[in-house]
């Protein structure tokens, strides 16, 4: 082993290393130090990547610089940073304290594992994990987390009890969908909203006994789901059949759906009364609904489509009152050149442009349908095949209200039944 004096002003600590020590432990080794010196050298990685990268030594390398020193031991090794990053861990597995923030996001967990780490030194039982789980579950429905994953048991079973209570099949909107786009040959060609979706924003983010509504309507299940939970659904659908084929399951509630163009949503909705607004917009020439001049699906540009949407929620965020949210379903769409649109994004501007402000955002992982068969296909010009839609929750007034207005969650999942 080669000791080498290096200055210290070229040495850099690796910006991820995990090891901490204690004030006591810290005044100790300086102590040690100030009368011993530096026995034990620094370890740095020459890789010209990563040259003078430290690999060890970082609580003796910030002590020397506190004692003026200018040159300090080192001893070299050549490393990727991969293998720079396990030499690290394992170095520092004997002293010191971890940093569970920095373990948990910028190590593998299965890495930590083969490199030594038992699961309760990270901090986690798997046992526990699934025991944890399981009452978020039962708190929550499904665990409120950025990612929504529909192919879980808990979620499918939820999914499955709501279809036999709705069941709505997609009619009067068969094959509408663009055979080219990943939700082909799902539900004979019909995009259905998933009623868990609908569920949770409810729970999550409406109020107990409010008024709730969607200007751009669709199928039957966000209103059913709405009226189930208790709360006041009215939503605009553009086309005659299908809101009466809405009205007919929600028959005797009172909740209902009016056909109407959500840009005239303000013609049926006082301003500052709704307590939840709610939409999944349509995606532009994705899903065309009907022949009509004003139907947003019916644009010949991108453009004249987004004018629509943005008129309906403009309009839509003055029905809703202050302090509540909005919660809109929407994914990406492709051009015919093959380059996204940015439909999200376009969605997040109108939002914020009318004082409602982003506050949260989750990722749907949608059930793969037929999509392992096209996926192939779309690979050809490099094309990933797109599982999963944003749905993104924007807050109108003050934050700081949110506690007061709504109250803490907790339920059990068996409340839902045939």
């Amino acid at each position: 082993m080669k000791i080498t004096l290096i200055e210290i002003n070229s040495l850099n600590p690796a910006e991820y290393n995990p090891r901490q020590i204690s004030n006591k432990q810290y005044e100790d080794l300086k102590a040690s130090m100030e009368k011993f010196g530096c026995v034990d050298p620094i370890i740095i990685n020459i890789n010209p990547e990563r040259l003078n990268v430290v690999v060890g030594g970082h609580q003796r390398l910030r002590i020397l610089r506190e004692l003026g020193a200018e040159k300090v031991p080192t001893v070299s090794v050549n490393l990727s940073e991969e293998d720079e990053r396990e030499l690290n861990v394992r170095l520092n597995k004997s002293g010191g304290d971890w940093d569970m923030d920095i373990l948990a996001n910028e190590f593998d967990i299965v890495d930590l594992k083969e490199w030594g780490f038992k699961e309760i030194e990270l901090g986690f039982n798997i046992d526990k994990i699934e025991e944890s789980h399981n009452k978020l579950t039962d708190s929550f429905t499904v665990p409120p987390f950025s990612v929504l994953d529909s192919r879980q048991g808990y979620w499918l079973d939820r999914k499955k009890t709501w279809h036999k209570l709705i069941n709505d099949k997609g009619e009067s909107r068969e094959n509408t969908l663009s055979e080219s786009e990943l939700m082909s040959g799902i539900n004979s060609g019909v995009s259905i909203l998933d009623p868990v979706i609908a569920e949770i924003t409810n729970r999550w983010f409406g109020i107990d006994g409010g008024n709730s509504f969607d200007c751009f309507a669709g199928d039957s299940v966000f209103g059913y789901v709405s009226d189930y939970l208790g709360n006041k659904f009215t939503g605009i659908e553009l086309r005659q059949e299908q809101a009466d084929l809405n009205n007919k399951r929600l028959k005797g509630s009172k909740s209902n759906y009016i056909c109407d163009d959500g840009q005239n949503v303000l013609q049926h909705i006082k301003p500052n009364t709704q307590d939840l607004l709610f939409s999944c917009p349509p995606y532009f020439d994705l899903e065309v609904y009907s022949d009509q001049e004003n139907d947003a699906s019916n644009q010949k540009d991108y453009e004249s489509f987004l004018e629509i949407i943005n008129k309906a929620f403009t309009d839509s965020i003055k029905c809703l009152k202050e302090d509540r949210f909005a919660v809109i379903v929407c994914g990406d769409i492709r051009q015919n050149n093959g380059y996204y649109r940015n439909f999200p994004n376009d969605i997040k501007n109108i939002f914020i442009s009318n004082n409602c402000k982003l506050y949260n955002e989750m990722i749907y992982i949608e059930p793969l349908g037929t999509l392992p068969q096209r996926v192939r296909r779309y690979m050809v010009n490099r094309k990933i095949g797109k599982c999963h839609q944003n749905i993104l929750v924007f807050y109108k007034g003050d934050i700081k209200n949110i506690k007061q207005n709504y109250k803490e969650l907790q339920y059990e999942s068996k409340d839902l039944e045939l």
